[in-house]
């Protein structure tokens, strides 16, 4: 009934049709989002591919925030930096 409301009435500050979809979401409904990023983080598509095709890239980075981070630590040292590792010698 949400959903219908919004659309007759219009959307406003925390009460759009996406935001009807996202609480929706274990009703069945989806948003375009949404499943972009379940695509990523099953290993499906890559993070620079969702974004590229996100209908909002920031709001889906935020979504991944954790998995971006979690991401970041597994990577070793070496690729997470171009930069060469100083050796410290006496």
């Amino acid at each position: 009934m949400r959903t219908r409301e919004y659309i007759e009435k219009g959307e406003s500050e925390g009460k759009s049709l996406l935001d009807a979809m996202r609480d929706g979401s274990n009703d069945g409904m989806q948003h375009f989002d949404a499943e972009i990023e379940k695509l990523i983080r099953d290993g499906v598509i890559d993070v620079d591919t969702g974004l590229t095709y996100a209908t909002n890239a920031g709001n889906l980075r935020l979504e991944l925030t954790d998995f971006l981070e979690e991401q970041a630590r597994k990577r070793p040292r070496s690729a997470i930096s171009s930069e060469p590792e100083l050796e410290i010698t006496r």
